[in-house]
């Protein structure tokens, strides 16, 4: 009896651990993404501009990662991934205005990306990443931006 007993409350204990662990690794969601404006710029030459500034030595480690400095002017990293090292070290970004849609890992002061737009003179337009168009206008030779990326549609 003792031993079924402690059976029974070790798998209690495991499919208990397994759910908290479901919880914990849960992923975002669309509709938590958040706007987030401001202007492209290099993060370690940002901080060597400051009063006192780092030595960031940017050209010789980080080449240039840019990074976003907010209409606030706290100045924000982007998550390192598929979307984000893109607007990390696509050079034609840097001192752009921009709305990066996504999600703020606040306290690490973090924004990965989902989608952003870039200021072209007047008109904003819209890079997205999807298997049919890629990041920009020109990515995939003689196709521009899918419909659904360029606000016009769905993508397909």
């Amino acid at each position: 009896m003792r031993n079924l007993l402690l059976a029974i409350f070790s798998v209690l204990l495991l499919l208990t651990n397994t759910i908290a662990q479901d919880k914990k690794f849960d992923k975002h969601k669309l509709s938590e993404r958040q706007v987030c404006k401001g202007k492209i710029v290099c993060i370690g030459c940002t901080l060597e501009a400051q009063e006192g500034g780092a030595d960031a030595q940017c050209t010789l480690h980080a080449k240039h990662a840019q990074g976003l400095l907010m209409l606030d002017g706290t100045l924000w990293t982007f998550v390192d991934n598929a979307k984000g090292h893109r607007v990390i070290t696509n050079e034609k970004l840097r001192g752009k205005e921009v709305e990066i849609l996504g999600w703020k890992w606040a306290k690490a002061q973090y924004i990965e990306v989902s989608k952003y737009k870039v200021k072209e003179g007047t008109k904003w337009v819209l890079y997205d990443y999807c298997k049919i168009c890629g990041f920009e206008p020109g990515d995939h030779k003689d196709k521009d931006l899918c419909a659904g990326c360029s606000g016009e549609g769905e993508c397909k």
